[in-house]
């Protein structure tokens, strides 16, 4: 029985294996650098609680390293614009944990040739990856979520500030 108290819980989210699924690395003209476009898409990515969640007998409240990951992208993606919100030892926190992650995941998938002699405009796929299908991951967020008995979000205001309103983007993929 876990206790949810100091160390006391478990390593990875209670949702079970998660099968494993082809994944095409490829090109895209989704999430540019920046734009209404991009704050939109990045968005789209961001369960409703953040990807916190709430576990245990209390509630403790946990966040799932997936959505750590995304966020760290999406701070190096903000890092280029022109309001700089992301800090800089925020961007060295980022660079630091994806590397970690990167160097954890040692994923081993063989890429065909020199990636940086790569013409990306006309060469828009990649390799294929076993990937955790990750999209079994936002349902279970979700229902999580709603079953939150105090809503936490006001500890998330700093990350309100790179959320915009559905109604000002247009969401038709290309």
């Amino acid at each position: 029985m876990v206790a949810y108290r100091g160390h006391d819980y478990p390593e990875n989210l209670p949702i079970g294996s998660l099968p494993l699924v082809p994944m095409v690395a490829e090109e895209t003209v989704h999430y540019p650098l920046l734009g209404l476009q991009s704050d939109a898409e990045w968005f789209s990515l961001t369960p409703s609680k953040f990807g916190y969640v709430q576990l245990g007998p209390e509630n403790r409240l946990f966040s799932v390293s997936m959505f750590h990951q995304l966020h760290c992208l999406r701070m190096l993606n903000l890092a280029f614009g022109k309001a700089r919100i992301a800090t800089s030892g925020h961007v060295q926190h980022c660079l630091n944990y994806l590397r970690q992650a990167a160097l954890c995941s040692a994923d081993l998938t063989i890429e065909a040739g020199n990636f940086e002699d790569r013409d990306f405009a006309t060469a828009r796929t990649g390799a294929t990856y076993m990937c955790k299908d990750w999209s079994l991951v936002y349902p279970f967020l979700e229902e999580n979520g709603a079953r939150w008995k105090t809503d936490e979000s006001e500890r998330f205001a700093p990350i309100l500030l790179y959320r915009i309103p559905f109604h000002s983007v247009n969401f038709n993929r290309v």
